[in-house]
């Protein structure tokens, strides 16, 4: 590629390849697997080369050509000194977030990332008058006690989850489905100086990236995915929170619910959760009273190991899927991540017999979902 220079570090080619567009963290990474972890060598791969990786089709081979590009790489490294803003990458990150399967390859940092244990808090950004406090109390007696507190600077209960967490004086980090220029929503700048002053600001996006309706899961993961426990205080039955706590459950984290009135739209989702599982909490209390047994057995045994104990070998499950499974899998090596109704089109399926065979490869852990809602085979 002739705009490829012989200067360029590691953290440069991690750089650039964190700002394709259409490149899923998941793809990346079964790149950089087939090039040994060294994102120059992919960098300077052939077409040839690239196509030979599972999922990798024409148009991210053209994603990653374009990638290339000198011009680009200097002005983001500009950006990156001018807003006194660190990029770091996988080694840099706490266990828990290494861990995920779609771990970003960069993180953009303003502030110092605290070091954990994490708590994410969530809610609705429409909350009573009893979330608003409930969200801040619980915020500032988990700092208190030297939890970090997670959220995504969002109106209603991330921003008083972040402000109880300031109150006591605490630790906070909060994770953006934006650059970190592009500080939404805008009258919360005076919040995004004081989280970054006693913690963190970061995202996995480049400058300028704007949120959208994308952005927004994908920020999400990480905020459960770096965490602890997740706490979700008040969501309706559609809340955005519930994409968290489902993401926090398929990632083998604790979530906790604070219960709420039952004709009250606003805890409709707070009440489901309980209802599927998740732990009714009353107070901070509650919460460290769960995670503080399973801190040190997370660090000893590497987070998620003994879920996967009892998951089927990926062998044993080949062996024993369905034509219409195998046909979706075909599929997938034929391309890289495809929506539901992309599926629908390429199976000739209705979505209720497509979603089930879906599952299926889902919990035989050879098809993931992602933050996106669009599936891809692992």
């Amino acid at each position: 590629m002739d705009d490829f220079s012989d200067k360029w570090r590691e953290e440069d080619g991690l750089l650039l390849l964190n700002g394709v567009r259409g490149l899923g963290p998941i793809t990346l990474r079964r790149l950089l697997e087939r090039f040994r972890g060294d994102p120059l060598s992919l960098l300077k791969a052939s077409k040839r080369d690239l196509l030979q990786v599972r999922g990798v089709g024409k148009g991210v081979v053209d994603s990653i050509e374009n990638a290339v590009n000198s011009d680009w790489l200097k002005k983001e490294k500009g950006k990156i000194k001018k807003h006194g803003v660190d990029f770091i990458t996988n080694a840099d990150f706490p266990p828990l977030l290494r861990e995920l399967y779609d771990c970003p390859v960069g993180l953009y940092v303003l502030g110092a990332l605290p070091p954990g244990p994490y708590v994410s808090i969530v809610g609705t950004r429409m909350p009573s008058n009893y979330g608003k406090r409930m969200g801040r109390e619980i915020a500032f007696d988990l700092a208190q006690r030297g939890f970090c507190i997670v959220s995504g600077m969002a109106r209603g209960i991330d921003a008083e989850a972040h402000r109880g967490a300031l109150d006591a004086k605490g630790k906070t980090i909060a994770f953006l489905g934006s650059g970190l220029d592009v500080i939404y929503p805008p009258e919360h700048i005076d919040l995004y100086r004081k989280i970054s002053e006693s913690g963190a600001v970061l995202s996995e996006f480049p400058f300028g990236r704007k949120a959208d309706r994308r952005t927004f899961p994908m920020r999400n993961r990480l905020v459960s995915g770096i965490s602890n426990g997740v706490v979700v205080v008040e969501s309706a039955a559609s809340g955005g929170s519930l994409i968290t706590a489902r993401l926090a459950a398929d990632q083998g984290r604790m979530v906790f619910a604070l219960p709420g009135r039952v004709d009250q739209q606003s805890a409709s989702g707070c009440n489901q959760l309980i209802r599927d599982g998740a732990t009714l909490i009353r107070n901070a209390n509650d919460v460290i009273e769960e995670i503080e047994p399973t801190l040190t057995e997370i660090e000893n045994s590497g987070g998620n190991s003994r879920m996967q104990e009892n998951l089927p070998s990926q062998k044993e499950t080949v062996e024993s899927i369905s034509g219409i499974e195998s046909k979706l899998l075909k599929a997938f090596r034929e391309g890289d991540h495809f929506s539901l109704e992309e599926l629908c089109k390429i199976s000739r399926m209705e979505v209720s017999e497509l979603s089930s065979n879906l599952t299926m490869l889902e919990l035989g852990g050879l098809v993931s979902r992602r933050a996106d809602g669009r599936f891809e085979a692992i």
